[in-house]
């Protein structure tokens, strides 16, 4: 069951990155350009979580496992960072703007099941 939430949690964060990244595309004139990044951000942490979940990154082994480990901590933290960030924004300002609030769940939330799946199923352990 966590196994697919955090798949589901992937796939959305491939949505809303391919969204962002359509939307700076599209009007580049008027959004800036940190929403290319955070779009591509987005993108990536889905992608390279659905590839380990596929057991598409088990030739790598543990390097896979510990570059998921480490991109989902920071991820988390980036997501966190965001998130009140926008929330503050939001408060002290009359435009509601809901893209970074959202962005900001998405990493946050995809980075927390991740590192839960890690922890549950005993893929993080320690080399003797």
């Amino acid at each position: 069951m966590l196994r697919l939430l955090v798949m589901l949690a992937s796939i959305a964060n491939c949505a809303g990155g391919l969204v962002l990244i359509a939307t700076w595309a599209t009007m580049w004139q008027r959004v800036p350009i940190i929403v290319l990044f955070i779009g591509g951000s987005l993108l990536i942490q889905g992608a390279y979580t659905l590839l380990y979940l596929r057991a598409d990154l088990a030739r790598w082994g543990d390097l896979a496992t510990g570059a998921l480990f480490a991109g989902e901590g920071l991820a988390a933290c980036v997501g966190l960072g965001g998130l009140i960030q926008g929330i503050i924004h939001n408060m002290n300002n009359a435009d509601m703007e809901m893209a970074p609030v959202l962005a900001g769940l998405l990493m946050l939330v995809q980075a927390l099941l991740a590192q839960l799946y890690l922890l549950v199923t005993g893929r993080l352990h320690a080399r003797g």
